[in-house]
């Protein structure tokens, strides 16, 4: 990240910017809007890419002009800070997706439940276990988002990115170094453009199965419909190799009776933090690092955060 912005050169960057983006930039955008949360204050500038020329350009004009920017997919997971962000965003909203025999193509800003309905419709199987993770393919991974004991790194087979050095690259599965909720990109500083999914032939009437299936049991344990950016922390990985869930250490210091102002745990799992109404980012910051605190006082574990903080 670059540089965040003084007010003196706030105009003068506003100007260079518009002059390459157009009227499309907007600037004191109010984020809590694009998130889940919805929670959050201002950007600086707000600029939204449909096509990946205009994100490139965003991008490595950003670059150039040394300012700090954040490149927005859904927002799901996601907590901006009141006070918002000091510089541009660039939303992505390059969306379109491609079938060619069992392989999708989708760009990065493609949502989940679109690349799921895709799938569907094609009778692909293998990427069932998304239906109902909210978020875009280029979150998804990034983090290597998944459920049901998969995630999308099992499936990925190849991607597009726009490296660091401002060159566009086509790599393999290797290349991201998946793990639990982790891949390459997230220290990288490299963008993904595009990802293929390799998938395979199956009947469509049981791939509809299995995604209504999956569908269900998500809306018995998440807050569907409400204003949450999903699991907070992240799973432990032991040494061993297995998961720990989050979740039940903090069911076990009495997370789900806790609440901070309008931030709050949902009752239905302990992982989970919702807004209420008009929750804070600062409250929603306080909630977690009471039972950050708890959970190591009593188990001796760190919890690592899962949700992205965006402008602290």
């Amino acid at each position: 990240m670059e540089k965040p912005i003084d007010k003196v050169s706030r105009l003068r960057v506003y100007k260079k910017l518009g002059s390459f983006l157009g009227d499309k930039l907007k600037h004191n955008v109010v984020l809590a809007n694009y998130t889940y949360f919805k929670i959050g204050g201002p950007c600086d500038f707000f600029f939204e890419a449909k096509k990946t020329e205009d994100l490139i350009d965003a991008i490595l004009l950003a670059r150039e002009l040394k300012i700090n920017y954040f490149i927005l997919g859904g927002g799901s997971n996601l907590l901006v800070s009141d006070k918002g962000f000091r510089g541009l965003v660039i939303k992505n909203s390059c969306k379109r997706i491609q079938v060619n025999k069992e392989k999708i193509t989708a760009q990065s800003g493609t949502n989940l439940k679109d690349l799921v309905n895709m799938a569907t419709a094609n009778s692909l199987s293998g990427i069932e276990f998304c239906a109902g993770i909210p978020g875009t393919v280029g979150g998804a991974v990034c983090g290597n988002a998944g459920a049901f004991g998969h995630s999308i790194g099992e499936v990925l087979c190849e991607g597009v990115l726009l490296k660091k050095d401002g060159k566009i690259e086509i790599v393999d599965k290797d290349f991201f170094r998946f793990g639990y909720r982790e891949s390459r990109l997230k220290k990288s500083g490299d963008i993904l453009l595009s990802a293929a999914i390799q998938l395979k032939k199956d009947r469509k009437e049981r791939i509809k199965l299995k995604v209504e299936k999956n569908l269900a049991e998500r809306k018995k344990r998440t807050p569907w419909k409400r204003n949450s950016a999903g699991c907070f922390f992240k799973n432990i990985v032991t040494q061993k190799g297995h998961i720990l869930s989050a979740g039940f250490l903090l069911d076990q210091v009495g997370a789900k009776e806790l609440e901070v102002g309008d931030a709050a745990v949902f009752k239905k799992h302990a992982n989970i933090f919702i807004n209420k109404g008009d929750a804070k980012a600062k409250e929603v910051k306080k909630l977690a690092r009471i039972l950050k605190d708890r959970v190591k006082k009593r188990f001796g574990v760190n919890l690592e955060q899962e949700v992205i903080c965006l402008g602290f």
